[in-house]
């Protein structure tokens, strides 16, 4: 739909105007922010066709019931591979 993604375009370039004045840019921060909202996005569009019907159509509990381990799974991955004991 051209009117959403014209709308989501909006919404970048507003944020991207907002945070432009940054002294202090650090790339890895960068792309750990643009990883986050790339999955995020993902699972609020597979949210959307879940529920919207398709082959499997789920009720929300059930499709909460369905992501919430995996993004423990990923949540739980990302902690111990950037585990640091000397952080209190």
């Amino acid at each position: 739909n051209r009117v959403r993604c014209a709308i989501i375009a909006w919404i970048i370039v507003g944020s991207s105007m907002a945070v432009s004045g940054e002294l202090n840019f650090v790339l890895i921060g960068f792309v750990f922010q643009l990883i986050s909202q790339l999955a995020e996005c993902s699972r609020a569009v597979m949210g959307e066709v879940v529920l919207s019907g398709g082959d499997l159509k789920l009720d929300p509990l059930s499709y909460t019931l369905f992501v919430a381990p995996t993004c423990l799974a990923v949540l739980i991955g990302g902690n111990m591979a950037t585990w640091d004991p000397a952080i209190p």
